[in-house]
């Protein structure tokens, strides 16, 4: 019952973890933990954890300082690019979760199984299939995100291209932008990180090293060619409009394929679920009487 207890908490860390800091506030909190002796800024971020993580956090803490995070399959970037803060959760947690959701696992197959014997067989299955289902949640949140983040790349390149052919600097449309959008009842995703490379930008990075990082972040290659594009014109002298105008085209053409492709794969599914469907249909209905009236014309 306590490992039990113990896990199900290890899960609730995972789901804490993936919550992503708000960009709005990143810069407040940046400049008052710059004001803050070490021992300050980390007694600061204890104090902002909810209670049952801080008193969770010991026993993640113990399990991961006792493996090592290569065995998890994933890196940071991978939990980065999950929506994930490695600063509270990182790969030894990961795994240390993963671990406690497998002995959680076991130990109910066991149960199960000390009920129905012939079960037993399944614990295996069962523990394998509980420590790599914290994994599943990650990668299936990473996918999400990035798909997400590609919806909305080509509006944010047109907004960008309007703003510029209007006069407006790079760093002001782009500021104006993630403003207007991350304060929406439903805030953009990929405002979200440009106002964490903005944030970036007044720490003293250039706005091309800052975009450079947002996209080595997200891990969007879509986002890592617009940053060279951008950067590659700033070096260069070349119009913004015009560098904005070729990103754009590429983007929208990239958003068709993709379209393109799902609907492909959509309608490979639907032949597939007609087949699953009215198969079994056709041969008990058609085939099966076919050959019993076969059968029964040839030996009755």
């Amino acid at each position: 019952m306590l490992a039990t207890l113990v896990a199900v908490a290890a899960v609730f860390c995972l789901a804490a973890a993936m919550r992503a800091p708000r960009a709005q506030t990143l810069p407040t909190q940046l400049a008052r933990l710059s004001t803050l002796t070490a021992g300050e800024a980390v007694r600061l971020r204890e104090a902002r954890r909810p209670a049952w993580e801080r008193l969770l956090a010991p026993v993640i803490g113990g399990v991961a300082r006792r493996v090592r995070p290569r065995w998890a399959g994933m890196d940071a970037d991978d939990l980065r690019r999950a929506g994930i803060d490695v600063e509270r959760f990182g790969v030894a947690e990961l795994l240390a979760v993963k671990l406690l959701a497998a002995v959680v696992g076991a130990a109910v197959a066991l149960l199960v199984a000390a009920a129905a014997p012939p079960l037993l067989v399944l614990v295996p299955a069962v523990t394998f299939g509980a420590f790599i289902t914290p994994s599943i949640a990650v990668t299936r949140r990473r996918q999400a995100r990035r798909r997400r983040l590609l919806r909305e790349l080509p509006d944010l390149v047109g907004l960008l291209k309007a703003f510029v052919t209007a006069g407006i600097t790079l760093e002001q449309a782009l500021h104006l932008i993630s403003a207007q959008q991350a304060s929406c009842p439903d805030p953009s995703l990929l405002a979200q990180e440009v106002r964490r490379a903005l944030a970036d930008y007044g720490l003293g990075m250039s706005i091309e090293q800052a975009l450079d990082s947002m996209a080595r972040r997200t891990g969007v290659e879509e986002l890592e060619m617009l940053a060279g594009a951008l950067a590659q014109g700033k070096r260069q002298g070349a119009g913004m409009e015009r560098i904005l105008r070729d990103q754009e085209t590429v983007v929208r053409l990239a958003q068709r394929n993709r379209a393109a492709a799902e609907a492909s794969r959509v309608g490979n599914r639907l032949v597939g679920v007609l087949v699953l469907v009215y198969l079994p249909e056709f041969m008990v209905l058609i085939m099966v009487p076919l050959f019993y009236g076969i059968f029964l014309r040839a030996f009755g």
